[in-house]
Parts: C-alpha cells; structure tokens; sequence
C-alpha cells in the first residue's frame, strides 16, 4: 500500500485564501508549533489525525477540499492498481 502524501501547494493555497500571512500564524491558529507546520509542508511527515481535523476546522475546509490535500495520491495509486 502507498503512503498517502499532502499536496502541500494546495494546502498553502487555501492558508493564504483564509488569510494566514506566515507559517507561524497558522501553527498557532491550529494550536501546533511552527516547526510541525514547516515540516508538513516540506514532506517531512505527515500530519495526525487530530493536527488533520484542526487544520479543517481552521481553514473552513469542505470534505472534497480535504480530500484533496491529504489523501487524493494515495486514492488514485489505488485505483489504478485495482484497474490493472
């Protein structure tokens, strides 16, 4: 199985659109430290389930928006694999 990954362009997108000026900002509107954000968005790790929910609850994200951002690579390998 593939490991999902965060399109990390799409979800600096959306932190910008809401309004957030810096990584800092957003870490600590999602009650996070800069240093986790940062390492999200270079690919570092991927976030938990709980910093996922806040980021969502954060950016006002919609479920296919979320999609998007944390699971959509992972959902088209598997797709293609059970079409192969």
């Amino acid at each position: 199985m593939t490991k999902a990954q965060t399109d990390t362009a799409l979800l600096e997108s959306k932190m910008v659109l809401k309004g957030f000026k810096s990584r800092k900002d957003f870490a600590a509107a999602i009650g996070t430290t800069s240093h986790t954000i940062s390492n999200l968005l270079n690919g570092v790790h991927n976030p938990s389930h709980d910093l996922m929910n806040s980021i969502y609850r954060v950016l006002e994200l919609t479920p296919e928006e979320g999609t998007a951002i944390f699971f959509s690579k992972d959902l088209r390998v598997a797709k293609v694999k059970e079409e192969v």
